[in-house]
């Protein structure tokens, strides 16, 4: 490991401790390797979430391809591989993913979640761009080709409605009927996929890889879809099916920034300062999903109320990429305070 400086020693000793935290949600396959869980093998989501490994993908991918050579480094690049061969392995014949699947494979749905066809194409994408940059050999390259030709074309045929350039779901994130219509993180899921799937075609000599049909719609659909999901100078949640704005705060209004698309930056601004003004949690600290709409009997409360350290997470990443050093650390802090809290009532 080349010459590091003390407090990139320190993040890597940090790295290694959140390391640690993943591996436990993982598990020893024979047919793909180390598979990465919603929960601990024992607990209670033993399943592959494509949601939840897309979340991870962007950080293991980050990891692996770092030139600080984090100790963790190969360990990510190896769970990195294993996610992507299970995830073309479970692509439906006609070319979706759904909720959750089993180790084996099997699809064990409860929810239609339209989005994990998004996180099915960008797990793959960040695995074959990860290992281009790492010089790594990729097995049956073709078939990952396929599938993600697959996947785009059931998003295009069968998600997207052309008349409002915007794909519909049923529900996503949230596993809610308050989902349902056209949603920010939905739209955005996509969006993240496609500009995957462009960056892959871009960096292969073999031209058409990727259908063309596939890299222009992407460019009409980057600014078009912020355009549409923008409401009172701030991002707004969601297009209900009848056509009527949904203006209530929302984890969601993160979108823009999680998947990395900030074109609108003082409409991100302002719809962050909603959010965390709305959805504070007067109690506990940190933010909460979504407001608890008591008497809308069509929206599913699941999991219940309450702040979520996730989401709380990616708000503090905002902070800190805004440059409001202090305050990404105090949210950072409330979290570990609440880590250690579960941690030591598990001593006990």
């Amino acid at each position: 490991m080349g010459k590091r400086t003390k407090e990139l020693d320190k993040l890597n000793d940090q790295l290694n401790e959140h390391m640690e935290i993943i591996l436990k949600c993982t598990i020893e396959n024979k047919k793909y390797g180390r598979l990465l869980l919603a929960s601990p093998p024992t607990s209670r989501y033993p399943y592959v979430y494509p949601r939840d490994t897309n979340c991870a993908t962007q950080l293991l991918r980050r990891l692996a391809g770092s030139t600080n050579n984090y100790d963790c480094k190969e360990q990510a690049f190896e769970i990195l591989k294993s996610m992507a061969y299970f995830m073309k392995d479970c692509i439906s014949d006609e070319g979706s993913w759904g909720q959750r699947y089993s180790l084996d494979g099997e699809d064990k749905s409860i929810y239609k979640q339209e989005d994990n066809v998004a996180h099915g194409i960008a797990i793959i994408c960040n695995y074959l761009l990860t290992a281009r940059f790492l010089k790594r050999e990729v097995k049956n390259m073709d078939d990952f080709f396929v599938c993600i030709n697959k996947a785009l074309d059931y998003s295009y045929t069968y998600l997207y409605e052309k008349e409002l350039n915007l794909f519909y779901s049923t529900t996503s994130i949230h596993e809610s009927a308050m989902e349902e219509g056209y949603t920010c993180w939905v739209n955005f899921s996509f969006l993240y996929a496609y500009s995957l799937a462009n960056e892959v075609a871009d960096k292969k000599d073999k031209k058409n890889i990727i259908r063309p049909q596939f890299l222009n719609f992407r460019h009409q659909f980057l600014y078009s879809v912020s355009e549409l999901f923008i409401g009172d100078n701030r991002y707004i949640r969601r297009t209900a099916p009848d056509g009527t704005r949904d203006m209530r705060p929302d984890f969601t209004l993160l979108s823009p920034f999680y998947f990395g698309f900030l074109h609108y930056k003082s409409q991100m601004d302002n719809g962050v300062r909603y959010l965390e003004k709305q959805l504070w949690d007067p109690e506990l600290g940190m933010i909460m999903r979504y407001l608890p709409f008591y008497k809308d009997f069509s929206t599913h409360v699941h999991a219940g109320n309450g702040p979520w350290l996730q989401y709380t997470a990616v708000l503090a990443q905002y902070h800190y990429w805004n440059g409001n050093t202090s305050r990404g650390d105090e949210l950072l802090g409330m979290i570990d305070s609440c880590l250690l809290y579960t941690s030591d009532a598990a001593d006990d």
